[in-house]
């Protein structure tokens, strides 16, 4: 694939790479590590790396105490040159102006522009190359493309069949799949055969059975995974809302990229005398269990997520379509919350993002009315609504401003429950609207008629 960038940022990116080589400074090389800690650890060594598992150039550079690069160098003989400081921050501005242009963006990470434009820093101090630092980067990023499909497990979600959410489909880690894996994995790795087999052995357990986000791209490696982790949390905290944890307060959902299901786990040792006596280990809740989505299940929310699905293609959404995503994403976190609290105030934040016009606008006065005239038309119903939502905002205030626990789970599960009507039907006239403004002023005409 070749990638162009436009003649006047093209010279723009040249002329600062140019003023980098300006900037390069040098460090003495150290044959000891110097370290102002006299505490050393008794951390286990889980493996030892001899000069036989260097592959390649050994890649220098600094970090700071946070763990973040400040520095990249280079051996230049007796010396280590390279960018520090200004000179790194320059390159890192750079690296960060290039990859937004449109024919990068969705092809490479930052990460990945960076190394390239030290590399050519490098060459072009030792004289290795000729090429101007577009040409040497761009050249570099064709040959890194690669046509890439990426599959992400999502904790504890199962299904029967694929669903389709925008450019994500989501489909079943099979045993079979696994067994193709394992078995291509051992062929192209003979002599590690048995620890391959191991390995994915090991694996099953946490992935087998269970959904992986799946999406099909051009681009380097990193920059695909990048991509792969942004449209899977999109797609899946589109799907969690139609979970049961946003009608039950105490019921959390912990489907999302495995690693990130945020289970507590527990470990412990009893001791008597000094001497061991037990051990235990386990999850400090038993309470979590499997998502299982059915075809009966997903014939029902079926005209809801090809809505979604729709929205999420388009290649320019309407203001509408772009504020209902963003607030039906900060509805999605609450059904992570353990704390009914948290879970209360992200439900709140989602809806005032969708119902207030502005920061001037009564907050509980139009949050309730709004909500009781879009997802009812009884005038009995409405005034309950309108009752709970007050309700609730009282609640939160004791439990923000005196730290008071909310524990009123009837009102609170009442709530919930005109939350979540509310957004389903939100997602049903979505595309009734062009903007917020159009929407509010729908629902002010219905309440006045």
């Amino acid at each position: 694939m070749k990638l162009n960038i436009h003649p006047d940022a093209v010279k723009n990116f040249n002329e600062q790479a140019n003023a980098l080589l300006l900037e390069l400074t040098t460090s003495p090389k150290s044959t000891e590590q110097k370290s102002a800690a006299t505490f050393k650890p008794d951390i286990f060594v889980a493996a030892h790396l001899t000069e036989k598992d260097i592959i390649g150039e050994i890649r220098v550079g600094m970090v700071d105490g946070f763990g973040n690069e400040v520095a990249k160098l280079f051996d230049a003989g007796n010396v280590l040159m390279g960018l520090k400081e200004d000179g790194f921050q320059k390159l890192m501005r750079l690296s960060e102006s290039m990859q937004r242009t449109k024919p990068l963006s969705d092809k490479v990470s930052v990460r990945f522009i960076t190394d390239l434009i030290f590399e050519w820093v490098k060459n072009k101090y030792k004289n290795t190359t000729d090429l101007s630092m577009t040409d040497f980067v761009l050249r570099k990023c064709e040959e890194g493309l690669k046509e890439i499909e990426i599959w992400i497990p999502i904790a504890l979600l199962l299904i029967q069949s694929e669903i389709k959410l925008g450019k994500i489909i989501f489909k079943t880690i099979s045993k079979e799949l696994i067994d193709s894996w394992s078995t291509a994995w051992q062929a192209n790795n003979p002599e590690h055969s048995d620890k391959v087999k191991q390995s994915f052995d090991k694996k099953r357990n946490k992935i087998q059975g269970h959904a992986a986000s799946t999406i099909k791209l051009c681009a380097e490696p990193a920059r695909a995974y990048e991509i792969a982790q942004e449209e899977t949390e999109r797609a899946i905290s589109l799907l969690r809302v139609f979970s049961s944890a946003f009608i039950f307060p105490r019921v959390v959902s912990y489907c999302a990229m495995l690693g990130r299901e945020n289970i507590e786990s527990k470990l412990y040792f009893t001791l008597d005398e000094g001497q061991l006596r037990g051990m235990s280990e386990g999850f400090v809740s038993s309470e979590f269990k499997p998502w299982l989505l059915d075809n009966s299940f997903l014939s029902k929310i079926k005209p809801s997520l090809d809505i979604l699905d729709e929205i999420l293609m388009c290649k320019e959404m309407s203001d509408f379509q772009v504020t209902v995503l963003d607030s039906l994403s900060l509805y999605s976190k609450s059904a992570l919350c353990k704390s009914v609290a948290d879970k209360l105030i992200y439900i709140l934040i989602a809806l005032e993002h969708i119902l207030l016009k502005n920061e001037n606008e009564p907050i509980m006065q139009n949050i309730g009315e709004r909500i009781a005239f879009f997802i009812s038309n009884k005038r009995e119903e409405r005034k309950q609504i309108i009752d709970r939502v007050k309700s609730i905002y009282a609640l939160r205030s004791k439990f923000i401003h005196h730290g008071q626990s909310i524990d009123d789970m009837k009102t609170m599960e009442r709530f919930m429950f005109d939350a979540w009507l509310f957004f389903q039907s939100l997602i049903s006239n979505v595309n009734r609207f062009k903007t917020k403004e159009q929407f509010i002023t729908k629902l002010e005409e219905v309440k006045l008629s």
